[in-house]
């Protein structure tokens, strides 16, 4: 109604305003329509740069700010300190080094599998031997090829496998140490492409688009697609050059009685476009490429520090549930008096959880921990008749014990629930920087049904174990 309304006015109003015109002297009336048209045709074009402003392809995020060298070798003496594995972040700050102190220019010739790599590395590097073949994968390893540029330059190009092949970061990282990369492609870019160019343009990376292939395309087609890739991923035109890496092809003929005979032919290769591309970048942005390369470099290692804490971080959380899940084991059969053991694994608990506080260094809230042991016990409560059930069980597998219950069976169980607990805690902490009370118990209820299925021998091995010790002593 109120829609209807506002039409029913506006019609009156354009009505009312047209039958004033047309009494008006002329000049006035074509002076009028002038004026609305031109606002008409302002308020069009406004809305057109608008709307192709919101559906151009988003640009590529920032990438992360990579650590100053000087912090960077200050964290990595810190974790040392601590009993990191700071080996794989000091190789790279050492490669950066070895690359940066010899002079050269890395090319990273990166794509799917079967786009014509190989090819191409052998086209740009003539004499240099570089197997190309039509069947996928022949290219499994990183391999480095030495090229003496027309400029002087002394360059290096790394021939990677597919990224779509071999399941490996050791690819991408090799592509993060070089000045330039090359992303072949030899048609429109497929979603698997898309993706992978927008991993590495968010990653900062200079790049070359070489489409590959292209004596299939006429030059209109061409020019289509290029322009499809330009508005999809944001590249200038610079950055996108047609080329034929050559190589070998397998092609199928039809013969006249019917059957299909398959032979392999030789392609001519033409990348000279390419080859130019690259020298333009070397000669106008050497510099920036070297800082840029820097930049990944520096990054890439912090990273590799950032997975080794994470690595010891884990490692420590280990052996901390696995030495409290031990104590809650002995805390449940030192216990005398009817719900003493509750008192004894309330504190162990605690403490199990701020001590991993500390490993992951966030601060352990009193408010937090207690929130999460309170929603976890809930858990128990209703889970304890198949906690002990199970416990019991996992007794009953070994020779002499048959159904004995009690302390043991106690023990057991509570061996169970403390591992489920310090790994949920855990994980929250690792996954989250935080406890979380109610994600960590989440996880703890899911850790302890896993664990109900697999860990009651183990705990039951444990509590047997440490009960022989007591009897013995």
């Amino acid at each position: 109604m109120v829609a209807l309304a506002l039409l029913l006015l506006v019609t009156d109003t354009a009505l009312s305003v047209w039958e004033r015109l047309a009494a008006a002297p002329a000049v006035v009336r074509w002076g009028w329509i002038a004026i609305v048209s031109s606002l008409t045709v302002l308020a069009t074009f406004l809305a057109w740069r608008w709307l192709r402003h919101r559906t151009r392809p988003k640009a590529a995020a920032e990438p992360d700010a990579p650590p100053s060298e000087e912090a960077l070798e200050a964290a990595l003496q810190a974790s040392e300190d601590q009993g990191v594995d700071v080996g794989p972040a000091l190789a790279e700050l050492a490669e950066r080094r070895r690359r940066k102190d010899s002079g050269e220019i890395h090319i990273a010739v990166y794509g799917e599998v079967s786009t014509g790599k190989s090819a191409l590395v052998g086209a740009l590097l003539p004499g240099v031997e570089s197997p190309s073949d039509p069947r996928a994968g022949t290219t499994t390893g990183i391999r480095h090829f030495h090229w003496a540029a027309e400029g002087g330059d002394r360059v290096v190009v790394a021939d990677l496998p597919g990224f779509n092949l071999v399941n490996d970061e050791r690819i991408l990282d090799e592509a993060r140490r070089a000045h330039l990369v090359v992303f072949l492609v030899d048609a429109d870019l497929a979603a698997s492409q898309h993706q992978e160019l927008a991993r590495l343009q968010a990653l900062g990376k200079p790049l070359v688009l070489a489409l590959n292939k292209t004596d299939r395309f006429d030059a209109e087609e061409l020019a289509a697609i290029r322009a499809r890739i330009a508005e999809r991923t944001g590249l200038e035109p610079g950055q996108i050059v047609a080329v034929r890496s050559g190589g070998r092809e397998e092609v199928v003929r039809r013969l006249s009685d019917g059957q299909e005979q398959r032979e392999t032919r030789d392609r001519g290769a033409d990348v000279e476009a390419l080859r130019r591309a690259l020298q333009a970048r070397i000669d106008r942005d050497g510099p920036l490429l070297e800082s840029l390369r820097d930049s990944a470099v520096l990054l890439l290692a912090g990273e590799r520090l950032d997975q080794a804490r994470q690595a010891h971080r884990a490692e420590r959380a280990d052996a901390l549930v696995s030495t409290y899940s031990k104590r809650a084991v002995i805390g449940a059969l030192a216990a005398v008096a009817p719900g003493s053991d509750l008192v004894i694994q309330g504190v162990l608990a605690t403490r199990l959880v701020q001590e991993l506080c500390a490993v992951y260094d966030v601060p352990a809230k009193e408010m937090e921990i207690e929130s999460f042991l309170k929603l976890a016990g809930g858990r128990v409560r209703r889970m304890s008749a198949l906690t002990l059930a199970i416990a019991g069980n996992g007794l009953k597998a070994f020779p002499g014990i048959g159904t004995l219950t009690g302390g043991l069976v106690h023990a057991v169980a509570y061996g169970m629930i403390f591992d489920s607990l310090g790994r949920a805690a855990a994980e929250t902490l690792a996954s989250r920087g935080d406890l979380a009370p109610l994600p960590a118990a989440r996880a703890f209820e899911e850790n302890l049904g896993e664990t109900l299925e697999q860990g009651a021998g183990r705990f039951a091995r444990l509590a047997l174990d440490q009960a022989r010790r007591r009897d013995a002593s």
